[in-house]
Order: structure tokens, then sequence, then C-alpha cells
């Protein structure tokens, strides 16, 4: 385990109980799926590194394994053109579903301890971690 300054961006769909109880779970799951795929493609796009995905939340960081200057402007880069591409997503979920997603996005630099998960050990632990996550909880979607 290494000690590293990141930057996290936890992402989650708001509305996610509603749209569970008014989508049979197979058309969740394939909303779900498709939402991660998009989330993944923007953020590996950008250079960050899916830590994981928990139901409709997206925890990625920058500056995990590789430590870039600009990870920051990287990581709020990432979350805006996530955003933008949720349009596209949109219009399909919508003529197959009838349904809209909106993402809250939170992101945060700090210092955290990161460890090497094939090893049993959390990929990143810290108040870092936590404050990311909260900012989502508190964001606008």
């Amino acid at each position: 385990m290494v000690r590293k300054t990141v930057t996290l961006v936890f992402c989650d769909v708001t509305g996610s109980t509603s749209l569970g109880e008014q989508l049979d779970p197979e058309a969740l799951r394939e909303v779900w799926s498709r939402y991660h795929e998009t989330a993944r493609e923007v953020l590996e796009r950008h250079g960050g590194t899916i830590e994981k995905f928990v139901g409709d939340a997206v925890m990625a960081a920058f500056g995990i394994p590789v430590v870039h200057e600009d990870d920051a402007v990287r990581a709020v880069r990432a979350a805006a053109e996530l955003r933008d591409a949720l349009g596209g997503l949109n219009d399909e979920l919508e003529g197959a579903y009838g349904i809209r997603i909106g993402v809250r996005t939170g992101v945060n630099t700090g210092e955290v301890i990161a460890g090497d998960p094939a090893q049993g050990q959390a990929f990143a632990t810290g108040d870092a971690v936590v404050v990311a996550q909260r900012l989502e909880a508190n964001a606008g979607a």
C-alpha cells in the first residue's frame, strides 16, 4: 500500500429506486449495463481507473495506478463529458424503455492509501473518498 494524492469521482443515478419499481428487472439490468458502459468509456478515456460499480453508482480514481500532474482537470473534464454523454444515452433509453436518467457527481482531490485489489487490499481508502461521496450525495442532477 502506498500514500498518494488522487482525484476521485463518484457518480450516482438519481431516482434509481423509482426506476427499479417501474422497470422489469431485466430491463433495469440493461439500463445499468448501458450506463456503466458509458461511464467506463468516458472516465477511462480521460485517464480514470474504475474502482467499482455498485448498483447505479460509479467510483473512479484519477492518479491510481499512475499519477498525472493534471489528474484533477482530467477528472472534472470526465465528469462534464459524462453529463453530456447522458443526452445520447437518454435518447436511447427513452426509445427503448420510456425513461431518462439523471446523474449526481462529486469530485474531490486528497490523500488516500492506495492498495492492490488483486492482493485483497482496498483500492483507495481515506477521507478524500468519503468527501467525494458526500459531495455527490449533495449535488444536483
